[in-house]
């Protein structure tokens, strides 16, 4: 590799290929700490290869990469679909090179990519390949194949197995004999201590068994048959736990020795009698105390070791078979690793304690434990049992670490756990089968590994034995695989030709061996439902002798001109025939655009940049257009304006002509706020009069704008000589700019005048108006704010009351009155006559002035908006400019309307006319491929985009007015800067909700030709055609069939006779179903949108007009599946059914006469779900127990919807109804939109079923429609809610379940816990709510009003709200 590196061209790569992804990664690591000059990169399933389905994804990962580590399938997979070009490859390394054979992906790599280019004289990689077994078989023919394959030349020798065996660690497998103790029943006598649980053991009265004197009391036929049971088998608790007991003691004996068994005697009693000593203090009285009690007893008998086991320990009593245990462990040279398989628990924790104690291992090993641990419930512990598994936790850890190095084991570390390599196995008994041989035998795996079996000398089964066990076992093996391998020999040798199918645009391949596979790849792009098994269906039929032919179904969801599938010729195998008809389908899919031209499924839109089952990516904020400046324009046409717009301002009984040489848009009379009780009306006359612009009058407008700005803001900041880009005239005599002037307050006489200008302090200038003349000096305590020496200065001067000049230039917005301070003192400000001027200007002008910026944001927006409306909105033709306004304006502008509520009513419209649009577009689309299309195209990411390439960013309103920071705007300046562009930062949010609110907009204005119109220059992509041309395409793909009887009822149930039957029986018939046109998913998809149209129709139109938010939870509530699932389930048709009832009659007429019945009627209800056509008894079981839970819930859920005061969330989680009883409400709907081409069909349908009704009596009587956890989010006010949900094991009616517990934290307290929930969500709804009773009642304790306060909330969580 190294030498192909220095000779490889810019554009190629080496690709390094292993079978598995273990060893990709093992030579990954391998080749980059020797190669670290260039980029290496590994590529496996973990990386999400199978989804990268971009060539500019492929394209970007393999960048600047010049080492390719992967399975050989990523390679024949990106070659297969032409991501990868074979000229892009320098050298093919083929690690386990042997596999390159038959149909293997390195086989295909070859014959597919390589030999055809080489035939063609095109550049070819240079090819290695490794393997340490080149033939695979018995035949040496086979590494010429390999060859021909690889078109390399093997140059290992072709006589291997001696070469390959070295590298093979198997065990070396030997024996050790022992001599046996006498038989287990031979040594009762063999200790003190077992001679004295024998006789324990043989005291045990039955007759005063605990349980036998329990079932003698009871009377019952139960227990008396229990009785008859024991008396015939002995086997109660206490006998079988001493029988258990004293077996295992003398198989200990037997094995261990006698020390061992007078130890595990001890132990196991003195461990018991603590246990029992402990119950008999806790009382109890059950029978299961008695024999606890009784057996105790027994054991107390029995004499037991007192000392401990280390004085006890006596080497002399160990049995034969520890002994030489003992010494082939020492044996050993030093790193031993290894495992001693035990059979028993017991025996397991006896012998490793006479290991831990034997001088000759004690300190030479590292030991430890490890048995299998039952979590199992019904596995009570036996008295028996010495281990205490906690000992053992650590084992595993310790053993792999090489903490410990020899663990004493039972068949638990056969298998299934990963232990490393040992040099030493030994079975201290001899392995319980064949199975366990050969498991145990695979652990010892290191170099120079010993497997030592022992056997009991006096004719135990030798080691020959098992080997010719393991023999025997291949051969049965070999039997039963030979017609398996007969079956793959023909398949092998039949011949499949060489047919292929070629994109052209791609270089992508199909052929028949890929075929199955690729089907089975776009069936698992299916939509997911439950119940469905999505896999393509395969059925096979002989078409001759030894001959098939294949048919192959796909799923429902999948259109069915491309459902059905046959193969095209016959063949001797069915796999082959089956291989011919996934090929035949997947090029109808392909044909039929659901496969890309890469042959994958659809995950490109032909018509949109990316896949569509991927958002396109935005930043959540974005750098964009600064604000249009309307003004520029207005200063533009100054240059050259021969004639003005006059327009006449009404303000405070004062006219003032405004002058622009533009017209401006029509702007509705506004208000604006002098202070917190003060509001003045404005109104700007739209019927602007032409005039030609006399130099004389123009200069005498910019004067007296001038002035009125001097004396307005003069004193906080310098007013320019230059022309005003808005002109301002009055009809004075005198022209304001020579009213300028002031004079000292003590000249006037104000006992004859009622109008003066502003008064000015003169020592700080500050401007003040008047209030009052004051012949003398006012009391202190009547002052608000008295000035310095006040008691002691001006007491023989007049003095007056004033009141300072608000410093906002904001007089748009109300000033709130929190922020106002009233006070009882009569005089706010009050200075003496000689500290102040006056003035000539009147104050009214003065005040008029001070409304000029506002004035001009005014103008400004509704300019913007005029400006947009002849631009970007010129097809669109929104004749209300307010509307525009209100789309434009963000909420942070603080405009007197802004766009949420459009926004909210334009996100229906969008999804709604998306989804007909694209559904009618591609009438073979199953529901995936339109959902991800769908969500794609109204994506913030996509409108975001949008906003930006049309120029809208420039439109949009995010500044608040404040008037602080406002400063004339003057003709030249405004032209000096005409030409900078400027940015400005804004969510991608706001510029996808303002392209929504337009949308609303439109609707309003326009209606939904409107709309289209308008989603046609934001997303031109898309071919936005009436909904009714749509209407009439989706109806007349329709076939015309009758509907059947089953589902006749339907139609009169909801009140519409269908044209195109086909349409009804679609939307009920669920994926599950075998035949038909197709599932109800892409109906449901349609249906989705024209449910919320609807809801979000009939918020819109109510009176008073509902806020954004009230509408968003109030549509929340009417389109939630639960609600949807329960009107599912409330809909339905009567049927009656009659059962005929004999009348009693007399004898006689028995005899002779005519018998007569009368009719008992019996009606019944037939609920919507009940239509439901599917195929899966699983759904049919979910549905009988859904119909249990509403029959229980049913009557409390009406109950909350006819009267309650709060929408009822949590019983109706309580149903657990599954999606697809909503799915069909939605797809009903869908399906009468097709058909009539009708909302107010739809609307009818909705209105029966209740959905409208309940929202008129929601608005009527103010419900609370809340969920649960909002509520208790606004409750909490800043403390965090955290939710704890727990599951543990229920049994109801006799059958195990799950049930949910939910705690709920606000701040640091737990404020309620709740269980019994069916699922997750539902608890966690029910618990919510508890809390929010808890919180609310602690509130109504403290005397607090928490509606008040939700109220204030709800005005902040709307800003943040998102759908």
């Amino acid at each position: 590799m190294l030498h192909e590196l220095e000779h490889i061209s810019a554009n190629q790569m080496i690709w390094f290929l292993a079978p598995t992804v273990a060893l990709c990664a093992q030579q990954y690591e391998d080749i980059l700490s020797k190669i670290s000059s260039v980029q290496v990169k590994m590529l496996s399933g973990a990386d999400g290869v199978d989804r990268w389905t971009e060539q500019s994804l492929w394209d970007a990962v393999l960048k600047n990469v010049r080492i390719v580590v992967c399975t050989y399938q990523i390679l024949l997979d990106a070659l297969t679909h032409g991501f990868v070009k074979m000229e892009s490859i320098s050298l093919i390394v083929f690690d386990e090179a042997h596999n390159c054979v038959r149909k293997h992906a390195g086989s295909k790599i070859m014959t597919l990519f390589y030999h055809p280019r080489k035939t063609k004289r095109l550049s070819v990689p240079s090819i290695l390949g490794l393997t340490a077994s080149p033939v695979m078989s018995s035949n040496t023919t086979s590494l010429g194949k390999i060859e021909e394959t690889l078109g390399s030349i093997c140059r290992t020798p072709t006589k291997y197995r001696s070469e390959l065996r070295r590298q093979v660690n198997l065990p070396v497998l030997s024996q050790i004999y022992y001599k046996s103790m006498p038989s287990a029943d031979s040594l009762t006598t063999h200790t003190k201590v077992l001679e004295s649980l024998s006789k324990a053991y043989s005291r045990l009265d039955f007759e005063r068994d605990p349980y036998v004197l329990h079932l003698r009391k009871n009377s019952t036929e139960k227990g008396q048959r229990a009785l008859r049971t024991v008396m015939l088998n002995h086997k109660t608790w206490c006998q079988e736990q001493m029988k258990s007991f004293y077996a295992t003691s003398l198989k200990v004996c037997h094995d261990l020795g006698g020390w061992a068994a007078d130890y595990y005697i001890s132990q196991v009693i003195t461990n018991y009698l603590k246990i029992a000593n402990e119950d008999e203090y806790s009382g109890g009285g059950d029978v299961s105390a008695a024999e606890r009690k009784y057996l105790a007893a027994s054991l107390r008998t029995v004499e037991i070791n007192q000392t401990t086991n280390e004085a006890l320990f006596d080497m002399t009593s160990v049995s034969d078979k520890v002994s030489k245990l003992i010494e082939a462990l020492i044996d050993e040279p030093t790193g031993l690793f290894g495992i001693i398989f035990v059979q028993e628990r017991a025996m397991v924790a006896v012998l490793y304690l006479m290991l831990t104690l034997h001088p000759s291992t004690r300190d030479k090993f590292r030991m430890g434990i490890m048995v299998g641990t039952s979590t199992s419930p019904k596995r009570t512990r036996n008295v028996s049992e010495l281990l205490d598994v906690k000992s053992q936790k650590d084992t595993l850890t310790l053993f792999k670490s090489g903490a410990i190095n020899l663990v004493v084991a039972t068949s638990v570390l056969e298998e299934g756990i990963d232990v490393p390599s040992c040099n030493l196995v030994l079975c201290f008994q001899k392995p319980a089968n064949l199975k366990s041989f050969v498991q145990r035998r695979g652990r010892a795996r290191h170099q120079n590994s010993k497997l030592i079996l022992m056997f009991d000398s006096a004719g135990d089964t030798n080691l020959s034995e098992w080997q010719q066990l393991e023999s025997d076992m291949k051969a049965i093996y070999e039997n039963e695989m030979r017609e398996l391998a007969e079956y793959s020999k023909i398949e092998d040798s039949e011949k499949t030709g060489s047919r292929q199918f070629h994109v052209e645009s791609t270089g992508a391949v199909l052929d028949l061996d890929s075929a199955i596979p690729h089907l089975y790849h776009f069936c698992a792009t299916l939509p997911k439902t439950e119940y469905v098994d999505t896999r393509p269906e395969f059925i096979c039929s002989e078409a001759g002798h030894k001959l098939f032919r294949a048919q192959v179904i796909l799923p429902l969801s999948v259109d069915e001109t491309v459902r059905y599938a046959k193969s095209q010729t016959d063949w001797a195998s069915q796999k082959n025939a089956m291989k011919d008809a996934a090929f035949e389908a997947y090029v109808a899919l392909y044909k039929a655009g659901l496969i890309s031209e890469n042959l994958l499924p659809l995950r490109r839109d032909p018509t949109m940049e990316g896949p569509l089952s991927d958002m396109e990516k935005r930043a959540s904020i974005m750098v964009v257009n600064e604000q249009l400046d309307p003004w520029v324009d207005v200063a533009i046409m100054w240059q050259d304006a021969s004639q003005a717009q006059r327009y006449a301002v009404h303000f405070n009984n004062l006219d003032i002509s405004m002058l622009l040489p533009i017209p401006i848009p029509p702007i509705p009379g506004f208000s604006v706020y002098w202070d917190s009780w003060t509001e003045f009306p404005i109104t700007i006359n739209n019927n602007a009069e032409d005039c030609p612009i006399p130099d004389k009058a123009v200069s005498k407008a910019r004067d007296e704008t001038l002035a009125l700005l001097e004396a307005s803001f003069g004193s906080r900041f310098s007013i320019k000589n230059d022309l005003p880009v808005v002109l301002f005239s009055t009809n004075e005599d005198v022209p304001l700019q020579n009213q300028l002037n002031h004079r000292p307050a003590d000249e006037i006489e104000f006992q004859h005048r009622d109008n003066y200008g502003v008064f000015r302090e003169i020592s700080t200038n500050r401007l003040l108006i008047f209030k009052e003349w004051l012949s003398e000096k006012p009391a202190i305590e009547s002052v608000q704010n008295p000035y310095d020496s006040y008691g002691e200065q001006y007491n023989d001067v007049s003095h007056l009351s004033l009141v300072r000049l608000p410093k906002r230039q904001d007089f748009l917005h109300r000033v709130s009155s929190t922020n106002t301070s009233r006070t009882d003192k009569m005089h706010s400000i009050v200075l003496p006559v000689t500290a102040c001027t006056v003035d000539d200007l009147d104050f009214k002008y003065l005040q008029f002035g001070l409304m000029i910026p506002s004035i001009m944001r005014r103008l400004e927006v509704y300019m913007l908006a005029s400006k947009l409306s002849t631009t970007v909105l010129k097809n669109v033709q929104i004749n209300n400019l307010d509307l525009i306004v209100t789309a434009i304006s963000a909420s942070s502008a603080q405009e007197s309307s802004n766009y949420q509520r459009l926004e909210f009513i334009g996100d229906s419209v969008l999804k709604l006319c998306t989804s007909v649009q694209i559904m009618a577009d591609n009438p073979l689309w199953h529901e995936g491929y339109l959902s991800s299309k769908k969500d794609r195209l109204v994506s913030n990411s996509r409108l975001s985009r949008a906003a930006v390439d049309t120029g809208l960013d420039k439109y949009i309103i995010t500044k608040s007015f404040t008037g602080y920071k406002w400063r004339p705007l003057y003709v030249p300046d405004l032209l000096k800067d005409s030409s900078s562009s400027k940015t400005r930062e804004m969510s991608s949010k706001v510029l996808a909700d303002v392209v929504e609110a337009l949308i609303g907009a439109s609707l309003l204005s326009g209606g939904i030709p409107a709309a289209l119109s308008l989603l046609h220059t934001f997303l031109p992509e898309q071919d936005w055609l009436s909904l009714e041309t749509r209407q009439l395409s989706l109806f007349n793909r329709v076939r015309d069939v009758n509907l059947p009887i089953t589902l006749q009822p339907l139609e009169g149930m909801l009140g519409y006779e269908f044209k195109k039957k086909g349409l009804l029986i679609e939307a009920v018939t669920h994926a599950s179903y075998i035949t038909g046109s197709g599932s109800l998913e892409r109906i449901e998809f349609l249906g989705d949108s024209i449910l919320e149209s609807i809801v979000v129709d009939a918020l819109r139109a109510h009176e008073p007009e509902l806020s954004h938010w009230e509408m968003h939870h109030l549509r929340t509530v009417l389109v939630n599946a639960d609600f949807l699932a329960f009107l599912c389930m409330e809909f339905s048709c009567s049927q009656e059914s009659i059962n005929p009832k004999e009348l009693q009659t007399s004898p006689t007429s028995k005899k002779g006469g005519k018998v007569v019945f009368e009719k008992e009627i019996k009606t019944t209800k037939m609920p919507l779900w009940k239509f439901l056509r599917h195929h899966s008894p699983a759904l049919a079981e979910v549905q009988v127990q859904t119909t249990a839970r509403h029959a229980e819930l049913r009557e409390g859920i009406l109950e909350e919807l006819k009267r309650g005061k709060m929408y009822p969330w949590a019983k109706l989680a309580s149903l657990l109804a599954m999606k697809w009883y909503s799915d069909v409400v939605e797809s009903i709907i869908g399906a009468l939109w097709i058909d009539s081409g009708s909302f107010d069909v739809c609307r009818n349908f909705i209105e029966n079923l209740g959905i409208l009704p309940y929202l008129r009596r929601a608005l009527r009587e103010g419900v609370d429609v809340w969920h649960p956890k909002e509520r208790l989010g606004v409750l909490a006010v800043e403390k965090k809610v955290k939710y704890t949900i727990e599951s543990r094991t229920s049994v109801t009616a006799g059958s195990l379940g799950k049930e949910y517990l939910c705690k709920v934290e606000v701040g640091e307290e737990v404020v309620v816990r709740v269980e019994g929930g069916v699922s997750e969500e539902e608890v966690q709804t029910k618990a919510a709510d508890a809390a929010v009773e808890i919180l609310r009642s602690r509130l109504a304790q403290k005397g607090k009003d928490d509606e008040a306060m939700v109220e204030a909330v709800d005005k902040d969580v709307d800003v943040v709200m998102t759908d």
